[in-house]
């Protein structure tokens, strides 16, 4: 497609030249002294060097035009293409009639300048696009086995042949060959249906799947970007739809836009008809070209693509540039506990119980290393032991615990009631795993929970401007220490299940609040994706959540109030690219109606307004994240 808008460029602008030549002695002094029939034979090579102008060069512009009047609608390509077919027919009358010699030069120069401005902003749509693969937005790493031992790498580094491990509720992140364990799969998020698929060793497994049950290990056979997890992100989960006011006020201004051109145009043809005739041709079609939605139109996806690559940059992934304009739009931030605000790693655990054997203790830290919860993955990193690969009936049980079987034995980790131990009174400031094995309660994990660094300045920053709230699945055990932290307004919501923080959004949605939810993905898929805005925070495992419409990496935790903060920045920019794109409409429409403007420097005028737009947007939006960032 673009090597032909090149050959369009280069016909076009061969006829411009030979044209703007032909047609010198209408241009210089003493042109008149030239004779009769020199001229019309210039004026009959005008005509044949413009007709592949007409039906090769032009030939988008009129099939588009064309194409949206056979459906009942108006395009900016149809008051271009009247203009084109002005000039044209215009020219060739006086031509053939020898009465003139007419505006073939102002046709190739119309067309060549159009070409060259659409050659532009194809050149822009390519600039927004060029970073949205999967490289961008997956800069979570997955657990690769090397030599007997997991070690994390970026997920784009994926090598076929590599063995992967995937954890219970896990995505898989490549397209594999199952290599070790039983596997359960719930394709939901690919082809929506929700029964899992048992797989057994040797059988083949799709990206996107989510693995219900033990821990597996796969050997992947293709490469993360032939796969369908590109193809998961990019769709909308559930059809989930934003409100885009912005986006819909300009295509309703778009939509309205040609037929007031239009009119105006038809305007100036008959005021020029009682005035003067000779202005009629150049008003009529100078109307036509300069006045141009492009600018417009470029306003809203320039700027939140290119707030979008920065972003990026910054460790902050959305899933699509509408994105940017509904952070601005929320009133409420409601904060997942475990795992969002609170480290992943580094917890102090302590045990309290009858005393763990060896072989316990490697039962214990087997079933652990099957979970991906935080609180699990403390266990497993506290307890020393080895690892034990044949575990029977795993399940994990949402807000409960999980259990499982090994070497005969029913081991149960979770909540009190969970494990049998209904009278268990609750401990302060820790979270607490309980452990069961044959029905005999053994003791119970206490985890002092360490929250993200700058908590306390995210919360007062959030405050000024929104409600907070925060839900947990864990009891209430730091009830005081969240208040401490966020404050004794802040609305604390513990023991809920994901059904629950699902309710919740729902509940706070019905009552008018546009909420944006952060979480970490694993028990809270539901709620990220009722919410309004759903950021998902990765730390250094597989937590991809197709339901959510950002990832935020956890180290860049401390941003989030400036990133929306910024959101809003790109909002004033929108605005003042509107006011620019008006302001040059008003500023061409004037002089084209005025009789002013030749078509051709209309034509040129047409694609700069475009480029003033690009340019002030690219400069604006970097000068709004130098402020940003000095504000830091």
């Amino acid at each position: 497609q673009n090597k032909k808008l090149i050959y369009k460029i280069g016909i076009a602008g061969f006829v411009f030249g030979n044209t703007m030549l032909l047609s010198m002695p209408d241009y210089i002094p003493g042109g008149e002294l030239l004779p009769e029939n020199f001229k019309n034979f210039f004026g009959y090579l005008n005509l044949i060097f413009a007709i592949p102008v007409l039906f090769y060069c032009s030939s988008d512009y009129l099939l588009s035009a064309y194409k949206n009047l056979k459906h009942k609608v108006i395009n900016i390509d149809l008051p271009i293409s009247i203009g084109i077919i002005t000039i044209f027919s215009q020219s060739a009358y006086v031509i053939l009639t020898n009465t003139g010699t007419g505006y073939m030069d102002s046709l190739a120069g119309l067309v060549f300048f159009l070409l060259i401005g659409q050659w532009y902003q194809n050149k822009t749509y390519q600039a927004l696009s060029f970073e949205r693969d999967y490289k961008s937005y997956f800069p979570i790493a997955v657990a690769k086995l090397v030599d007997g031992k997991e070690e994390f790498i970026p997920l784009k580094n994926i090598q076929v042949g590599d063995q992967i491990v995937v954890h219970n509720q896990e995505l898989i992140p490549a397209d594999g060959v199952l290599m070790k364990g039983e596997a359960n799969i719930n394709y939901s998020f690919v082809t929506g249906e929700s029964k899992p698929v048992f797989k057994h060793e040797g059988d083949e497994l799709y990206a996107g799947g989510k693995q219900i049950g033990s821990t597996i290990v796969i050997e992947v056979v293709k490469e993360v970007m032939q796969s369908k997890l590109t193809q998961l992100w990019n769709q909308d989960f559930e059809n989930k739809s934003k409100e885009r006011d912005l986006s819909s006020i300009i295509d309703n201004i778009s939509k309205y836009f040609t037929l007031a051109i239009l009119i105006i145009a038809v305007g100036a043809g008959i005021y020029w008809f009682f005035h003067d005739t000779s202005k009629i041709a150049i008003a009529f079609t100078s109307v036509l070209i300069v006045a141009c939605p492009c600018a417009l139109a470029l306003s809203i996806p320039f700027t939140y693509g290119n707030v979008m690559q920065i972003f990026g940059r910054t460790g902050f992934y959305l899933k699509k540039s509408e994105v940017v304009e509904s952070l601005t739009h929320i009133d409420t931030v409601v904060f997942d506990k475990t795992g969002t605000i609170t480290y992943l790693d580094g917890l102090s655990v302590q045990y309290e119980g009858k005393e763990l054997s060896e072989k316990e203790r490697s039962w214990v830290k087997s079933l652990s290393r099957q979970s991906k919860h935080p609180l699990s993955v403390a266990v497993y990193e506290y307890l020393e032991g080895q690892l034990i690969d044949n575990i029977e009936d795993y399940m994990e049980i949402a807000s409960s615990g999980i259990k499982g079987k090994i070497d005969g034995k029913k081991i149960r980790m979770g909540a009190a009631d969970f494990v049998g131990n209904k009278d268990f009174k609750t401990k302060a400031n820790a979270s607490l795993v309980h452990l069961s094995i044959d029905g005999e309660y053994y003791g119970v994990f206490s985890i002092a929970n360490k929250y993200r660094e700058g908590i306390e300045e995210i919360a007062a920053k959030l405050k000024k401007v929104f409600k907070v709230h925060i839900i947990s699945g864990d009891n209430d055990a730091e009830k005081e220490r969240l208040y401490e932290l966020f404050g004794k307004d802040t609305e604390l919501h513990f023991n809920q299940s994901p059904i629950d923080k699902l309710e919740y959004i729902k509940a706070l949605k019905e009552k008018g609040h546009k909420v944006l939810m952060v979480g970490d993905g694993l028990n809270d898929a539901g709620a990220l994706n009722e919410s309004y805005v759903g950021i998902s925070i990765a730390d250094e495992v597989f937590n991809f959540s197709p339901a959510s419409d950002a990832i935020l990496e956890a180290k860049r935790f401390t941003l989030l109030p400036d990133l929306i903060h910024y959101s809003h920045r790109a909002l004033h920019i929108v605005y003042a690219s509107f006011t620019i794109s008006f302001l040059y409409n008003i500023f061409g429409l004037t002089f084209a109606v005025s009789g002013l403007l030749s078509p051709i420097i209309a034509a040129i005028l047409m694609p700069v307004s475009s480029v003033s737009v690009v340019a002030f947007v690219t400069l604006a939006s970097r000068y709004a994240l130098r402020k940003l960032r000095n504000s830091q």
